[in-house]
């Protein structure tokens, strides 16, 4: 017969392992703190949310910040582009206006950050390519602007993470591996 002890480390093992920190992996994309840059903090007028993903390199990442921004939203996994044409024919159903190419045009940028965005009736939304000492980051910050679009990123935010982790991996092995 099994002690009580033995039972009870053993239903913990999985909690305990879950808090373990694990070290950044080089190449590898990771969820971030949102970091604190000039573009950004003028980026919109309110934020209601944010995240950032990065990749992490040995020395200086490769590339200049406009080089991986064209590397992210230019050339999407297949599953992305599929998922974009379908949002650009779904959102016109709903009467939110169709975005197209110009959501990903640049509307600020430094030597180490490209900001792009777009505003739209329901929401505007910023994204920041920076070029750190060590790392890429990609951060995207969302201002909601009515009731359709707290419903629109009800749903697009559900799958936003996966979506940023792909296209951020894939300008990786891009900008890692040019053709």
């Amino acid at each position: 017969m099994e002690s009580h002890t033995q039972a009870d480390a053993r239903s913990l093992r999985p909690l305990y392992r879950s808090r373990l920190v694990r070290p950044e992996r080089f190449g590898r994309v990771h969820a971030t703190a949102v970091p604190e840059t000039r573009l950004l903090a003028r980026a919109l007028p309110a934020v209601e949310w944010a995240d950032a993903y990065a990749v992490s390199f040995p020395g200086r990442p490769p590339g200049d910040p406009q080089e991986w921004t064209e590397a992210f939203f230019r050339t999407p996994p297949a599953w992305v582009a599929a998922l974009l044409g379908v949002r650009e024919a779904l959102v016109r159903l709903v009467g939110i206006e169709r975005a197209g190419r110009r959501a990903f045009d640049a509307v600020a940028w430094n030597d180490d950050e490209v900001l792009v965005g777009i505003d739209q009736a329901h929401l505007s939304f910023r994204a920041s390519m920076l070029l750190e000492r060590r790392r890429v980051v990609l951060t995207t910050v969302v201002q909601v602007h009515n009731a359709r679009g707290r419903a629109y990123w009800a749903l697009v935010r559900r799958i936003h993470p996966a979506v940023i982790r792909s296209m951020l991996a894939r300008a990786n092995r891009l900008m890692v591996e040019p053709d």
